[in-house]
């Protein structure tokens, strides 16, 4: 029996001998791994549509499924094939023929698009001849050394692998990178400075240019337009950017790849397969829901319609306010700048909105401190101009949240039903699609459902007011066709720690659905116009009288006047300054600068 149970300890300990060997030997695979493992690599191209949706991302990179697309447009073609043009030219691999490049581009456009119409093709030969003259014009007159063309850049930093794409850099004191641009977007510098991507490019750019210890110039040539802009950076907007970048990268490394439902989910390739969109897909027969978007989403259907509006509150409601702004933002595209009060607005939704999706037990509150870490984590740099004024701000929102938590979170909390809530809903007597975002819907221990809405405006706004704001009836209607019935509806002033609650009822959808269908109906006919017009100019290769634009869509004063982006060369700037300067929301400086702190708009971005 002794024997036997020696033979059965040497047996243990060989084996354990074995484990620890085995464990050792994995543990040194794994550790040489780490040493010699690749970087993830990162492009513009994962980066945006990492940020569009984490689902998306996954199918796209992880399980290598192809997009079902449905109807694409020759924008995207045409654009690459005038690139490919203009790298040939570049490397002298072939020499300028515009009519021959334009008859090759149209015929092949004919061949993929067969709905394509004679009023398509002469509005697209006339765009492709703009872009090859300026090109062109650019190229003939350029008296730099060409270094590369068509150059891909790659830095390693931080365990990640950056990608930048070069059309063309160029060598003078400095290096030059050029960006041949074929969109619709003709941006300043001033508004270049805030462009996501372009700040994409200059982070890995200035990596690469750094270690190289040389200097360069980052350089925009919008060809449509002969518009050629040197990007200036701006020192809160690249902090932001980098922290974007390195957020995303963490999503990465941590698998976390959430659906993120919004206005680009028409043009995804996976709509067809996607759990966000089931119900509009497939309907709810319990909830006597039908499917009514089955192929697409409603907001891509309205675009695609001619005279339907796809709509946010936002986009209505600067119509409304002045039909100027509207035009520059949305039918030109000129951009937007991120001001401080635009940031500390974003900042507080995103803490609350991952905030209440926190779940307790026993029906005890999150702490004060798992809040203000969620702010510190979505704090948004971009829009201060410098470190103190970003000082200040951080440190009024944080107390804000503060005295938010002490009279609304302790003993009071209950985890959202649902925040920021995607929604599209058909409007304007079933003629338009308003898509928007619900800050936070929650069910009541009673069953009840209230929609609350943050606000960081300087005022509380009147029980009136609220009681006739239309973004809170577009908000209830779309609950509605969701099946759920809203007992009440609650404005959140953050910077007062103050709810105004209201109703909504039948009647109050009736008198919104005839406005926005009247609201609507002429934005679609002043954007005929507006683009008509345009097209007559272009035709003349003449730039429009500004009086003939504001015939069509004139520039209006109201109260968001002083946040304006686009108030310097206002028609009514002067006015705005001086006779209306004591009516706006707040005051603004003679150089164009806001001085006071808050305004509540916001701008999605939509596909152009």
């Amino acid at each position: 029996m002794k024997h036997s149970t020696k033979i059965e300890i040497e047996a243990k300990s060989i084996l354990e001998i074995f484990y620890f060997l085995f464990k050792g030997i994995k543990n040194i695979f794994k550790f040489i791994k780490s040493i010699f493992s690749l970087p993830i690599l990162v492009s513009l191209g994962k980066i945006k549509d990492l940020q569009s949706c984490g689902l998306k991302y996954k199918f796209k990179y992880y399980y290598n499924l192809d997009e079902i697309l449905l109807k694409q447009y020759p924008q995207g073609m045409i654009g690459q094939m005038i690139h490919r043009y203009i790298y040939q030219i570049l490397n002298k691999e072939t020499k300028f023929d515009k009519e021959h490049i334009l008859e090759v581009i149209i015929s092949k456009i004919e061949d993929e698009y067969k709905d394509f119409t004679e009023e398509d093709k002469n509005f697209h030969i006339r765009n492709i001849k703009k872009m090859l003259e300026n090109f062109y014009n650019w190229y003939s007159e350029n008296k730099y050394e060409i270094v590369s063309v068509n150059y891909d850049i790659f830095v390693k930093y931080n365990n990640a692998k950056f990608k930048v794409k070069c059309d063309c850099i160029l060598k003078d004191e400095d290096y030059i990178v050029i960006d041949f641009m074929t969109s619709k977007k003709n941006l300043s510098s001033e508004f270049l400075t805030y462009d996501f991507d372009t700040n994409y490019q200059y982070f890995v750019l200035d990596k690469f240019f750094t270690k190289k210890q040389k200097n360069f110039k980052l350089i925009k040539f919008f060809l449509p337009y002969n518009n050629f802009v040197e990007f200036k950076p701006d020192w809160a907007q690249q902090k932001e950017t980098e922290k974007i970048i390195f957020d995303l990268l963490e999503q990465l490394k941590n698998k976390e790849f959430e659906i993120k439902k919004g206005p680009m989910c028409g043009w995804c390739g996976y709509y067809d397969i996607c759990p966000g969109w089931k119900l509009e897909r497939e309907g709810d027969k319990g909830k006597n829901i039908p499917a009514f978007a089955e192929k697409t989403t409603l907001f891509r259907q309205a675009r695609e319609t001619k005279a339907r509006m796809g709509l946010s509150y936002s986009k209505l409601s600067m119509y409304i306010q002045c039909p100027r702004r509207y035009r520059l933002c949305y039918l030109d595209k000129k951009g937007v700048k991120p001001q401080g009060f635009f940031s500390i607005g974003s900042t507080i939704h995103n803490a609350l909105e991952v905030f209440y999706q926190i779940k307790t037990k026993n029906n005890k509150e999150p702490s004060i401190d798992q809040l203000l870490n969620l702010y510190d984590k979505f704090w948004i740099s971009a829009g201060y101009k410098t470190p103190q004024e970003e000082k200040e701000y951080y440190l009024n929102g944080r107390q804000w949240l503060i005295n938010y938590y002490e009279k609304f979170v302790k003993e009071k909390f209950i985890t959202a039903y649902a925040t920021e809530e995607y929604f599209e809903l058909p409007i304007g007597k079933n003629t338009h699609v308003m898509i928007g975002y619900i800050d936070r819907i929650q069910k009541n221990p009673d069953g009840t459902f209230e929609i609350l809405d943050y606000k960081t405006d300087p005022k509380i706004r009147s029980q009136q007011e609220v009681d006739s704001d239309l973004q809170l009836t577009i908000y209830y209607w779309a609950l509605r066709n969701r099946g759920i019935e809203t007992k009440s509806l609650g404005l959140i002033f953050i910077r007062f720690a103050e709810i105004v609650y209201t109703t909504r009822s039948q009647k109050d959808i009736d008198v919104l659905d005839g406005y926005v269908k009247e609201v609507a109906d002429r934005m679609w006919a002043d954007a005929e116009k507006y683009m008509n017009l345009a097209k007559e100019y272009d035709e003349k290769n003449q730039v429009i009288p500004e009086e003939k634009i504001e015939e069509i869509l004139p520039s209006k004063i109201n109260k968001y006047c002083g946040g304006c982006d686009y108030l310097k060369g206002c028609p009514k700037e002067e006015l705005v300054k001086t006779e209306y300067k004591d009516k706006l929301l707040f005051e603004v400086s003679d150089t164009g600068e806001v001085l006071d702190e808050e305004i509540e708009i916001d701008i999605k971005e939509e596909p152009e």
